[in-house]
């Protein structure tokens, strides 16, 4: 009997057994995943080619809010019959039953609705990182993956790199022995957008004429109302604290993801805060270093985690150190050179043992290395899938996805923490049990992100 999926998972949903059958929401007819685009210019349209590379997946359905923007333009035209739509709510509606997974590729603040819209529906959802804007979208959306049986995978894709084949591979051989960690760092020094206002904002940018055929109902979609301004569209809205995560969510995906996981650092007790150039109450600081304490957790002893970033607030390097490269799957580095790569320190990773070695390693899939040169890091198995690949898989029940929502979440929910700090200016004690920040209510509220939001007319993404 041919069952269609959506009918097979409310029968299931209905009979409470999606939990209980893993990958039952991965069905998908045939060897291509039918995949609907939420976003499709910039990054999106540089995850919708590698998308298409796999093999994999059948590109559906296309969705973005400002489809007459010059970013759309290319792939209208790779995909000029696929029906297009500016609100993925409408995009859901027309094409139910029509597509198996539905990958998320907006700003930061819009993540979150898209995905819980998706999930709700029994659909695979991919979505870039960080995977939402604030701590209790994140929670929401674990609940969301563990209720409907979904398959999920948060998009930093150096997580199905050598990176973490290797860090998994020395973590469970014992090449890097957790007990004897003592620190760890990450870091992002090149210049971001909001540097080019050297943190002189004193309000929010007055409104301007908007693009025709924008809709700004559903851009700014579960965020507090806010006029159009050029300064909050394409890229610029991850300057913004009620749009964006900053630097930390934009590359902390991408540096502590392995470290997070492997080292099993969970939820912090403690984010401080120090060395800030350039607050203000609107965009992020020049520059700040952020302190992440987690405690012990098995072999691994209570540690800290230090975050860098701005361009002048690099931390200092362990003896041993080796000057490194961009990794070749990094988007944003496509065109940069050695001599970049030698002039500038290039976003990575560090961290120290008692018996005084350091081991450190770039962003992205770039491998760790020994400090020192003369130290040859020892053999692990190499990747197969890439991520976009690996996600596909997944919902064709052939592999599990390795950034799940489940992994990617905690992780993402560091970075939202610590937004808070660079938002507050100040540090703060949270408690992991609770999950609550404790003695300040100002920055306990702010778990649930700026006020109002969620908008009026979007409260209902926030039902699981």
């Amino acid at each position: 009997m041919d069952i269609s999926r959506r009918s097979f998972l409310k029968a299931a949903l209905a009979a409470g057994a999606v939990t209980s059958f893993p990958g039952i929401a991965a069905f998908a007819k045939g060897d291509k995943v039918r995949l609907a685009c939420v976003g499709i210019g910039q990054q999106a349209w540089n995850d919708i080619q590698e998308f298409e590379k796999t093999g994999l997946a059948q590109i559906v359905a296309l969705c973005d809010t400002d489809l007459d923007g010059g970013q759309c333009a290319a792939a209208l035209k790779r995909y000029p019959d696929a029906p297009r739509f500016t609100d993925f709510r409408k995009m859901l509606d027309a094409m139910d039953g029509k597509i198996d997974a539905v990958a998320v590729m907006t700003p930061d603040h819009s993540h979150f609705p898209a995905l819980m819209a998706a999930m709700k529906r029994g659909l695979a959802v991919f979505c870039e990182k960080p995977l939402a804007h604030t701590f209790e979208e994140c929670e929401l959306l674990m609940a969301a993956e563990k209720k409907y049986g979904v398959v999920t995978q948060m998009g930093n894709q150096g997580h199905s790199g050598e990176n973490y084949h290797q860090f998994k591979h020395y973590v469970e051989t014992g090449v890097i022995d957790v007990s004897k960690l003592t620190k760890l760092v990450a870091h992002m020094n090149n210049p971001r957008r909001w540097h080019k206002w050297n943190g002189k904002v004193s309000s929010f940018p007055a409104a301007q004429e908007m693009p025709k055929g924008l809709d700004w109902d559903s851009w700014l979609a579960t965020a507090s109302f806010h006029d159009y301004s050029k300064d909050f569209d394409q890229g610029e809205w991850r300057s913004w604290y009620d749009f964006g995560n900053g630097c930390l969510g934009d590359w902390g995906a991408h540096t502590m993801d392995t470290m997070h996981r492997f080292f099993n650092l969970g939820l912090p007790t403690e984010v401080q805060i120090r060395d800030v150039q350039g607050w203000n109450a609107y965009v992020f600081p020049m520059q700040d270093t952020l302190t992440f304490r987690f405690p012990a957790a098995g072999k691994r002893p209570a540690i800290d985690l230090d975050w860098y970033e701005g361009v002048k607030n690099k931390p200092a390097l362990p003896e041993g150190y080796r000057p490194q490269g961009w990794n070749p799957d990094i988007p944003a580095a496509k065109g940069s050179t050695a001599a970049d790569a030698a002039k500038n320190l290039v976003p990575g990773k560090f961290f120290y043992l008692s018996d005084g070695t350091a081991w450190q390693g770039g962003s992205h899939g770039s491998p760790l290395m020994q400090c020192g040169s003369d130290v040859k890091a020892p053999s692990f198995p190499r990747p197969g899938s890439n991520h976009y690949a690996n996600f596909l898989l997944a919902v064709l029940g052939r592999e599990e996805t390795r950034s799940p929502f489940s992994v990617a979440a905690p992780l993402s929910q560091v970075f939202c923490l610590g937004c808070i700090a660079q938002r507050l200016n100040r540090s703060f004690r949270f408690d992991p049990a609770s999950k609550t920040i404790v003695g300040d209510e100002e920055a306990n509220a702010l778990l649930k992100g700026s006020k109002g939001t969620p908008r009026k007319g979007w409260e209902e993404f926030y039902r699981v």
